[in-house]
Formats: structure tokens, C-alpha cells, sequence
């Protein structure tokens, strides 16, 4: 049976904590982002409940994704300043111990919630995405009405309609409507300052506002002023939801599927499948950073070693994203996402086997060059 030492679960206990409250913490407030920005959309167009939960559920896993490293990473970050700031590393040096000795059960459990990032993105997260795809358009197709295009003649049902723009409150400027139904013994043609068109049990209801109807023959044309007028257009909203599969996007699939499709020549499944591993890899990564940058403060007496931890995270994530759609894109070789990965590993592990064997970060001694300057 597998047992900790006394060390190793005072060490477990000192990172556990803070990374549970920063794990709920981090996720609560990027679920409040989406829910502040989702939610008077949802309410105004009355969406049911059960449909708004699972839309804010799906989006859960991809969170995760991002939160976990983040949450690993800080509260390693805090475990080893509190080490340092109570003086138990130097008893602990004094002990005959190193930096990896003391920290290597939080390595352990990253290993762990590395394996478990990689299952997410393999499995988890392309069925979230997808059901969150299929969510979005669903609720879409709720309160879908046409969006005509400005100086565009757009038919529907025998209807063309024709509008100069939109104002600002929605609502259709200058409009002009061909009314062509095989109901009417003649076209009628309708030319209004306003047009406002809302969705109905029935189908479209267009209210026109100040302006003139056309009706009769080209020998007797009738014309009528009106301030007000509706026309009504039976139309069908049910195909305005199109559900989307596994096959649809290479986001979508899982595993098995993505994998069996690097066989193509598509560089976007092969792009994916890089991208899937990436966040497993990176967290192992923040291990051998976060201890390095935690314990330079002490040592040169400046502050900023915590922004310096933000700045990273940063630009390991954002310069992954970017790299990943240029190579989706086809503008970078898909062998740049190793390259840019084992530049971060090699600089981790340098930082990591200098605080490990020397107690903190010299740059004097990583560059031995400088020290002549």
C-alpha cells in the first residue's frame, strides 16, 4: 500500500487548499464573464430554463481546461513562498534536501491532473463544444427572424422586399415591399419611411409606418396613403435549426474519430490533434516555473515576481493560440508547435535545475558570460 510521509502530506496540505479555493474561485468568475454577457439576451427572448442550463453547462469543461493549470500553478506558487517566508526551506536544506525532494508530491498530482486535461480535450470538451454549437443555433432558432440586407432585393413567399438600412432601434428606413402572392388579383406595391418585422405564431407580421400602397393594373393604378399598415407572411421557422454532429468540425470529434483522420492530407485535423495535448504538456511545464520565479524575490529583494507569473502564463497561452491558427491556416509547418513547446521545456527546466541545486536564480551563473560584463 502506498503511504505518504509526514513531509509529503504537510506539503500536500500547504498546496491543496489554496488550489481548490483558486480552482473555484477562477471558474466561478469566468462563469459570471459568460453569464453577464449571456443572460439579459437569454431573459429578453425568453429562453427556457433547461435550455439556458445546458447552453452554461456545456461551456464548463472548456473553462476547465483553462482553470486548472491556472489554479495548479498559483497555488504552487503560494506553498513555496510560504515555505520560504516561514524559514522552513532552510531547515529543510539543512536536512539534505532539495527543492525537488520537498515539492515532488505536487508534481505527482500534477502528472495526474495532466492525464485527466488530456482525456477532457480528447473526449470531454468536443462533445461540450459541440453541444454548446447546437445550444446556440437552437435558441437562435427560437426568435429567428430574416435579416435583409441593406440595397438588396430579398424575396420570400413571392414577397420582395427592398430597404435602404437600419436604424438604430432595429427598424427598417425607407422600404419597399413587392407583394406578388398568388392571393392578390394583382401585385401591390408598398413604399413606407419605416418598416419594424416581428415574429409571430403565424409567421411574419411587417408593420409599415407613413407611406403609400400600389394596387391595379399598369392602365389603372390605385394609390392609397396610410400612417399605419400590416401585411402578414406565413412562414415556416422550423428549419431555421440545423443540428450539427460529431463530423461537422474537427473541434467536434472525439479521439478515436480526430485520430483516424490524420491519415487525410487536411492540415486542420492534424493541427487539432497538436493542439489537444498542449494543455496536458503545459501544466507539467508550470511546475518548473512556478517554483523558480517564486523563491527570485527573496533572493534580490524586488517585488513583481507574481506579475512576472502572470506575464508568463500569458504568453505561453496566447502564443500557443497563435501559433495553432496560423498552422490551421496553412501559413507555419505544423512541427512549430514541438518546436515552440520543447523551447519552453528547456527553458523550465533550466530555471528549475538552477533553484534546485542552488537555492534560488543567479543569472550571472546561467550565463556565465555575463559575469566578465
Amino acid at each position: 500500500m502506498f503511504k505518504l510521509s509526514c513531509l509529503n502530506r504537510y506539503v500536500l496540505k500547504t498546496w491543496v487548499f489554496p488550489f481548490l479555493a483558486l480552482l473555484f474561485l477562477v471558474t466561478l468568475i469566468f462563469l459570471l464573464k459568460y453569464l453577464l454577457f449571456w443572460l439579459p439576451n437569454l431573459v429578453e427572448n425568453d429562453v427556457p430554463l433547461s435550455l439556458s442550463i445546458k447552453f452554461f453547462t456545456s461551456l464548463l469543461p472548456t473553462i476547465l481546461l483553462m482553470t486548472i493549470p491556472v489554479a495548479y500553478f498559483f497555488a504552487l506558487y503560494r506553498s513555496v513562498k510560504t515555505f520560504q517566508t516561514n524559514s522552513e526551506l532552510d531547515a529543510l536544506y539543512a536536512g539534505s534536501l532539495s527543492l525537488f525532494n520537498i515539492f515532488s508530491p505536487i508534481l505527482w498530482v500534477g502528472l495526474v491532473l495532466s492525464a485527466f486535461l488530456l482525456w477532457m480535450n480528447m473526449q470531454l470538451v468536443p462533445v461540450s463544444k459541440l453541444q454548446m454549437s447546437n445550444t446556440l443555433d437552437e435558441i437562435g432558432a427560437l426568435h429567428a427572424t430574416p435579416d435583409f440586407t441593406p440595397r438588396r432585393f430579398t424575396n420570400i413567399d413571392d414577397i420582395t422586399f427592398y430597404s435602404e438600412g437600419k436604424n438604430k432601434d432595429g427598424s427598417y428606413a425607407k422600404v419597399l415591399i413587392s407583394d406578388a402572392r398568388e392571393s392578390k388579383l394583382s401585385p401591390n406595391i408598398y413604399v413606407a419611411d419605416q418598416a419594424v418585422i416581428h415574429k409571430i405564431d403565424d409567421g411574419l407580421l411587417i408593420l409599415l409606418n407613413k407611406g403609400n400602397q400600389f394596387n391595379g393594373a399598369s392602365t389603372r393604378i390605385n394609390l392609397t396613403q396610410f400612417d399605419a399598415y400590416q401585411i402578414l407572411v406565413p412562414f415556416a421557422f422550423e428549419s431555421g435549426f440545423r443540428e450539427l454532429n460529431s463530423e461537422s468540425d474537427f473541434s467536434f470529434m472525439q479521439m478515436k474519430t480526430l485520430y483516424q483522420r490524420l491519415d487525410t492530407s487536411n492540415i486542420k485535423a492534424k493541427a487539432e490533434w497538436d493542439s489537444r495535448w498542449i494543455p496536458s504538456i503545459s501544466l507539467i511545464l508550470l511546475f518548473f516555473i512556478a517554483i523558480p520565479l517564486s523563491l527570485q524575490a527573496k533572493r534580490s529583494q524586488k517585488g513583481g515576481s507574481f506579475l512576472w507569473a502572470f506575464l508568463i502564463l500569458i504568453l505561453m497561452e496566447q502564443s500557443q493560440l497563435i501559433l495553432y491558427h496560423k498552422i490551421e491556416l496553412g501559413d507555419a509547418p505544423r512541427w512549430l508547435t514541438w518546436v515552440l513547446e520543447s523551447i519552453y521545456v528547456f527553458g523550465a527546466v533550466l530555471l528549475f535545475s538552477q533553484v534546485n541545486k542552488y537555492g534560488s536564480l543567479s543569472m550571472k551563473r546561467m550565463f556565465p558570460f555575463m559575469a566578465n560584463r
